[in-house]
């Protein structure tokens, strides 16, 4: 097995189809092009995010990774926001049980 792919991603998508559309199983197909089956894996799932990224209301890939990205930062910001607020609250608490 070769280390790093100079495959094309041509390449990459017709190996792919080939065991998405046959009943060859996918060693042996990794065996006949010589890739490694994490390869082979990873081509396979990059092919498929990409189908179905297409299909997202006609949104780029970019755009949908970009929303995703915003998606996850709100997150994150309210987790910070109501650990802020815990924390401003439990300040006054214990200011107040000293007086």
């Amino acid at each position: 097995m070769e280390g790093k792919s100079n495959r094309t991603k041509e390449e990459k998508a017709r190996i792919v189809m080939e065991a998405l559309t046959g009943n060859t199983p996918i060693a042996e197909i990794c065996r006949r092009y010589n890739v490694t089956s994490s390869a082979f894996y990873k081509w396979r799932d990059a092919f498929i995010a990409g189908g179905t990224a297409s299909l997202e209301s006609g949104k780029t890939s970019k755009e949908i990774q970009m929303q995703r990205e915003i998606d996850n930062l709100k997150t994150i910001i309210g987790e910070l926001t109501v650990a802020n607020e815990f924390k401003t609250i439990n300040c006054r608490g214990e200011e107040g049980s000293h007086e």
